[in-house]
């Protein structure tokens, strides 16, 4: 009786928060033989109890003979409004202290306080049992039977292996979903494992797996350009007199389908983080977190954005610009930048994007490596003929890899048109940065730009000399130096009909980043990838760059929220690329660069003097039954008419 009348007081005391009003889902301390620990209930009814035969968090110690499990209880109670606090928990060398505070109607923070009296190797388990029958479910879909994921430190470095991008695990109890969603990797030096114990009614999320010390490293025909290796285990590090703090979140919301589960738990995390104005920020935000990551491969910084989990841990100059866009932080900002490292810049349109980069980065006063960006301004004018950037070959033996997003070949004097865009930019970048760059080379770099077009068939052409080729790729650089710059880079007809002309030859599901004049695919082309896929972000900003040069607004987001519907059909998600033969998602999906999309887009409306709410972002939403109240993100599924068919 006196542990009910505790629980029941206390819950009480939560319901207080701001937002308690509304909210079902609150904290219940429990004391038992031991000392305290919590319990999560919706209303009356308990969903999430802890672990093990004493429901309490999980802690796994480092020992001379291995490793050793204990059980962590408190000494301690206290509760304010929206808050309870235990704390006087230990376990060796350990101290422990946790906090539960309520964020919003139905979503809860809880983080984890561990204090070291003397140096130790240790993993938590911050993980539930399931307290209601139901579902399980990871992101990709439902759990029917016992797995492991690694959402932190999976990829070709490690053989592969079952892999997530999104830490969440939930509990689909009839049309209620429960979950739990953990922090980047990137906060958890990259060791972030997730558990489905069917049989057990166990949801695990542990930040380490007690592996041991060995070398890891990136396979050498992986990448084109350098060897990358490191030493990693399973443990976290803690010295004496060290704090860590961990967080994580749960939370309720309604669900009917599995694409509901995906996007309440993308609702979650948005509104835990502030990125929550709509759903289409939310994804791509949440995109840009889940994706960020300690950079253990290399020593140049502390962070990295990775482009997918499958890829590893290193950096592409413009998939790790475009996910700190989407975060929008000037320290991750900085420190990504500072991760990439020259033999990463000298290909492609990777140098353009890391002189773009610079420039914003030295905007909000952050530390530059001048020696690497120096190194990457004398790269585009080594290889600059006319004014045109002319990319030297990757790899010797091969007259491919010149552009992100194709495997042409092309001559060893043409110029590929979506690098051109990017390189009027790159000077620009480069001559706020210092470096002798006159309004003549920025002109001739403009001029070259412009011979790309192809005024018979009304295009922009892959590159200059492969005329017969459209690249729905042209734009992006003239849209990313738009958002940096304010300056336009072509003329006005030049883009309308190009937008015009695609608009009447694309596929079904989208524009193909390379095809024929007519749209179709290119000879031997599967639609997909590189191959005459669609990526999302290639035709947002053809889209974008059309609102740039005067086209009419709504015109524009009608065909903006066409593409959002084809690419967010099977899953609130983003993709590498999506099928333009049948519109399946290709490749990863929370696919890393089409975070840039919320940040282009927010960049050219404020150019343009758009104010207001995003009507984008709103259309959107009315169709994933997405509403905004209170300063907060829900769902209503039944509201929603775009879903997975079936």
């Amino acid at each position: 009786m006196e542990n009910a009348a505790l629980a029941i007081g206390i819950a009480a005391i939560v319901f207080l928060a701001p937002f308690s009003a509304m909210a079902a889902l609150s904290v219940a301390p429990i004391s038992g033989a031991g000392g305290n620990y919590a319990e999560i209930r919706d209303g009356e009814r308990v969903v999430f109890q802890g672990l093990g035969t004493v429901p309490a968090m999980r802690a796994v110690l480092a020992t001379a003979g291995g490793s050793a499990e204990r059980v962590v209880q408190y000494q301690d109670v206290r509760q304010e409004a929206g808050k309870v606090e235990l704390s006087g928990g230990g376990a060796d060398a350990l101290a422990f202290q946790e906090s539960f505070r309520v964020l919003a109607p139905d979503l809860i923070e809880r983080a984890v306080t561990v204090t070291a009296q003397a140096d130790a190797r240790y993993y938590l388990d911050f993980g539930w049992h399931a307290a209601v029958d139901g579902d399980f479910y990871s992101f990709t879909g439902k759990e029917t039977a016992s797995a492991q994921y690694s959402p932190g430190c999976s990829g070709p470095e490690f053989g592969g292996g079952a892999l997530q991008t999104f830490t969440f695990l939930g509990c689909l109890a009839g049309e209620r979903l429960y979950g739990i969603i953990g922090d980047t990797p990137g906060h958890w030096e990259n060791r972030a494992f997730m558990g489905f114990d069917a049989d057990n009614r166990v949801l695990s999320l542990c930040n380490g797996d007690g592996s041991p010390r060995r070398v890891v490293s990136i396979p050498r025909e992986v990448d084109a350009t350098s060897v990358y290796r490191a030493s990693f285990d399973g443990w976290q590090h803690i010295e004496a007199g060290e704090t860590q703090c961990w967080t994580t979140w749960l939370f309720a919301s309604p669900a009917h389908s599995l694409y509901d589960v995906q996007l309440a738990a993308h609702l979650a995390l948005a509104n835990a983080k502030g990125f929550n104005q709509s759903g289409l920020e939310a994804i791509l935000r949440n995109t840009s977190y889940l994706l960020l990551r300690r950079n253990l491969l290399r020593p140049e910084s502390d962070y990295l954005f990775i482009s997918g989990v499958g890829y590893g841990w290193k950096q592409w100059v413009s998939d790790g610009f475009y996910m700190s866009r989407g975060l929008d932080d000037p320290v991750y900002d900085a420190a990504a930048h500072a991760a990439i490292f020259y033999e990463r810049i000298h290909y492609e349109d990777n140098a353009q994007y890391y002189l773009l980069w610079a420039a914003l980065v030295k905007r909000a006063g952050g530390d530059l490596d001048m020696r690497t960006v120096g190194r990457a301004y004398r790269f585009i004018r080594e290889h600059e003929v006319d004014g045109l950037f002319v990319p030297p070959r990757l790899k010797p033996e091969l007259a491919s890899f010149k552009t992100y997003h194709d495997l042409l070949p092309y001559d060893d004097d043409d110029a590929p048109s979506s690098n051109q865009g990017f390189h009027c930019g790159a000077l620009m970048a480069a001559r706020e940065l210092g470096f002798p760059v006159s309004d003549e080379d920025i002109e001739k770099a403009k001029a070259g730009y412009c011979r790309m077009f192809n005024a018979e068939g009304g295009y922009m052409a892959t590159s200059l000399k492969q005329q017969e080729h459209i690249g729905q790729d042209a734009l992006y650089g003239e849209v990313l130096t738009y958002a940096v710059f304010g300056e336009k880079l072509l003329p006005d007809d030049y883009v309308k009909t190009h937008i015009e002309t695609t608009v009447r030859v694309q596929s079904p599901y989208g524009m193909r980043v390379i095809s024929k004049a007519n749209g179709d695919l290119l000879e031997g082309h599967s639609g997909v990838y590189v191959f005459g896929g669609s990526w999302f972000l290639n035709d947002a900003c053809v889209y974008l760059d059309g609102l740039i040069h005067g086209m009419d607004p709504g015109w524009i987001d009608e065909k903006l929220l066409w593409r959002l519907e084809k690419e967010l059909a099977v899953m609130p998600a983003f993709h590498e690329s999506i099928s333009t033969v049948d519109g399946h998602p290709h490749g990863h999906h929370l696919y890393s660069w089409n975070s840039g999309f919320w940040w282009l887009r927010r960049e050219v409306r404020q150019r343009l003097g758009m104010e207001g709410s995003d009507p984008l972002a709103a259309a959107l939403d009315q169709k994933l039954g997405v509403k905004r109240q209170d300063g907060y993100l829900s769902l209503a599924p039944e509201t929603a008419t775009l879903r997975q068919p079936g």
